[in-house]
């Protein structure tokens, strides 16, 4: 009987170590910001169906604003295919300001340095792979 329990408990702490090694983070280091007015509104994209679809993200995070590198990091994340997108909300009204043609007038970064020129950058342009390991990104906010 005390084999068993042991067996068991040996297996559940298997299970629960497997499942950890197996969740990995994103750290994004944003840097670009031109001043601490502000929040700086980071998201996380892991399909394409939400990709710059208004406030839709898989995962989001506010931060206030700085001139300095700002980090923010996305914890246990299943390996897969992600984006990340974020910007200054200088004037903290909570969203993106575009202009008349839907461009952002506030400054903004997405992964793999993609910008909107003639349209809206698409999910597989930004998209990078996430493993098991952590996973750095860096964004440059550009105005």
């Amino acid at each position: 009987m005390r084999c068993r329990v042991l067996a068991s408990v040996f297996a559940l702490a298997l299970v629960f170590t497997a499942g950890a090694a197996s969740a990995a983070r994103i750290i994004v280091t944003i840097d670009g910001v031109h001043s601490a007015r502000g929040n700086v509104f980071v998201g996380l994209y892991a399909s394409p169906s939400r990709f710059l679809v208004g406030n839709q993200t898989d995962a989001a995070k506010k931060v206030p604003a700085s001139p300095g590198p700002i980090t923010v990091t996305f914890d246990n994340l299943p390996p897969g295919t992600y984006a990340v997108g974020a910007y200054h909300d200088e004037n903290a009204n909570n969203h993106l300001d575009t202009n008349l043609l839907g461009l952002p007038i506030e400054g903004y970064a997405l992964s793999n340095g993609v910008r909107a020129v003639f349209s809206k950058p698409k999910f597989i342009e930004a998209a990078f792979t996430v493993g098991a390991d952590d996973k750095p990104v860096a964004l440059h906010i550009r105005y």
